[in-house]
């Protein structure tokens, strides 16, 4: 599990604090990395070398949306995540394709959850209101998909 974001832009660390919240409910699984990435593209992409499976959280932007508002998406849905592609870099589906292409063992399925930011401009460590009390909902969503994936006799 990766949660990305900035520190310093307020709802922008929201996937790092959801990545805080699993990494204390998971402590006492091996079969669960918990890590926090400041940036998407390559590195992303990078991060997730060796594993089976992702699942990656990050703040997203959707203005027909109230913050705090929790999205599973797919791949191809992430033009909204604020972390998942790299203005210095690319995208987190090119990056896939591109370390794959050059044998990197990377996962087949990766789950993206988004959570709708209110503020990312902000010079800030705190998360808005809307989206702090967003983190348990969406630490509990992930732990329940976590979980179902790794159900006897079911396989991501």
């Amino acid at each position: 599990m990766v949660g990305v974001g900035n520190p310093l832009r307020s709802d922008d660390a929201v996937g790092l604090h959801v990545a805080r919240r699993l990494r204390e409910s998971l402590a006492c699984d091996p079969q669960v990395a918990v890590e926090e990435q400041w940036a998407g593209g390559l590195r992303l992409a990078e991060a997730m070398a060796g594993y089976d499976r992702a699942v990656v959280v990050d703040a997203i932007e959707d203005p027909a949306a109230p913050p705090g508002t929790l999205r599973r998406l797919e791949l191809g849905d992430l033009g909204s995540a604020r972390n998942l592609a790299c203005a210095h870099d690319t995208s987190l589906p090119s990056a896939l394709a591109v370390w794959r292409a050059l044998g990197l063992p990377l996962p087949a399925a990766v789950a993206v959850w988004g959570i709708v930011a209110a503020d990312t401009d902000t010079l800030s460590e705190a998360l808005t209101d809307a989206v702090a009390r967003a983190v348990p909902a969406a630490a509990a969503a992930i732990l329940e998909e976590l979980r179902a994936d790794s159900a006897p006799g079911v396989r991501p």
